[in-house]
């Protein structure tokens, strides 16, 4: 079990904050050797599973305790038992990668729309092999990485040409191609009065932060203005006082604001990214498509306000049933909220209709963790997967501006008020697992 313990740690330290991207494949190749030799591989392969995500996923207990952080860590290992029993019944290797590639795509999907946050791809952002997923998609990327395992765990003089190889083809591989024109952002990161659950028990508080920081930028050199998710936690429907600072803001700068606003529906509250025009009126509206279970809202209510009493608070959000894209200076913009950005099809709809994506977050929950570097490493990655430059903003950090070969241009700190200015290149161009899946 020791072995397992330290694959896994291996593996882990592939994501971030470490993120030394060639230790997923020391990992990965160690604990194919534990398969191989195992008498009980579907108890290691649970093992390490369970280890895998409990240290990435760390960050997930910081503020709701330990039960909620192991649960989440023990359901995620369920899916890489499939491996161990496929190795216990064919014992070949390459059987059980498959069969991790499999499950790594149907957690992304199931249950509650998946969490595919440790899939091994994410935390290859670093590796010479990254440009594979513009190829194959998120799945070749992960499937590069394990065929390297595999190879080494039999290493002898041809599958080392063969790694050799592999590596030389991706290095080979071309880069996404610059599109032509541009769209001029500045983000606003606001910070919070406070970190944590808590981080919005003083919205207007949170929104005059935005709103104070956007009003030290200078007029007419930005084609739009981008606030983070949450930056308006109340609805300026409901405070004409906060509508009218909008308006205000909007026409002083003239400049239109794309924000994060919750917002209230008949039956609940909405998740939505706002296009407010220069006289601060709502050009356009995408309400998010993708909750996050058991943060927006409980799938298991009964049993999730048995294991943490902070399940009580939350309030079911009402989620959005169509694609939204924000037109700013002639430009589409696609906004992708939060925890969307792990979701293929989401994420591959609004590139598809888009030039640049924005990625609007809210990182105040986590404060102090992983889990913003891990996000923009996510977000890297889907940069490069559909050729799009992507500006991501968050309230308390890490904000960045990405090119659409996945490399960061500049970025801000963390729990810091900021903004960060740049352009995105804009493009048309559609990558061959977006024509394949078209």
């Amino acid at each position: 079990m020791v072995k397992i313990a330290f694959a896994a740690f291996l593996v882990s330290a592939a994501f971030e904050p470490i993120g030394i991207w060639y230790l997923a494949v020391i990992g990965l190749t160690l604990y194919l050797q534990k398969l191989r030799s195992s008498s009980r591989p579907m108890l290691h392969s649970l093992a390490f599973g369970f280890i895998l995500n409990a240290i990435v996923l760390y960050w997930s207990g910081k503020y709701v305790g330990p039960i909620p952080w192991l649960l989440l860590s023990a359901l995620q290992a369920l899916f890489y038992l499939p491996v161990g029993w496929v190795y216990r019944r064919a014992h070949r290797l390459l059987w059980s990668a498959l069969a991790l590639i499999a499950m790594e795509e149907i957690r992304s999907r199931f249950p509650f729309g998946g969490f595919g946050w440790t899939r091994i791809a994410f935390s290859q952002v670093d590796s010479p092999a990254l440009p594979i997923v513009a190829l194959g998609g998120v799945i070749a990327l992960s499937a590069f990485t394990l065929a390297i395992a595999l190879l080494l765990v039999h290493l002898r003089g041809k599958n080392l040409a063969a790694i050799l190889s592999l590596f030389v083809i991706a290095f080979l591989l071309p880069a996404n191609p610059q599109g032509s024109g541009e769209v001029n952002l500045i983000a606003i990161q606001g910070n919070t009065p406070e970190v944590g659950l808590g981080f919005n028990s003083r919205a207007k508080a949170v929104f005059d932060l935005h709103r104070d920081v956007t009003r030290r930028v200078t007029a007419d050199q930005y084609d739009a203005i981008i606030w983070p998710e949450n930056a308006i936690d109340i609805d300026p429907r409901l405070f004409p006082e906060v509508q009218a600072d909008i308006a205000t803001l909007t026409g002083d700068l003239s400049t239109p604001i794309i924000a994060g606003v919750v917002q209230r529906a008949a039956n609940g509250p909405q998740n939505a990214s706002i296009l407010f025009g220069e006289d601060g009126i709502r050009e356009s509206v995408y309400i998010k498509r993708g909750l996050t279970p058991f943060g927006e809202y409980l799938p298991l209510r009964g049993l999730a306000e048995l294991v943490s009493p902070l399940a009580k608070k939350v309030n079911d959000f009402i989620p959005g049933n169509k694609r939204v894209i924000h037109t700013v200076a002639g430009v589409e913009l696609g906004p992708i909220i939060c925890y969307e950005i792990i979701l293929d099809d989401l994420v591959r709809d609004m590139a598809k209709n888009s030039k640049a994506l924005i990625v609007q977050t809210n990182s105040a929950t986590f404060a102090g963790t992983a889990e913003s570097a891990q996000q923009l490493a996510i977000t890297r990655i889907r940069a490069v997967e559909h050729s799009r430059a992507i500006l991501s903003v968050s309230t308390v950090g890490i904000s960045a501006f990405i090119d659409n070969n996945g490399r960061v241009l500049s970025q801000t700190g963390e729990n810091s008020q900021e903004s960060l200015a740049g352009s995105l290149m804009l493009n048309n161009y559609r990558t061959l697992i977006n024509r394949i899946l078209s």
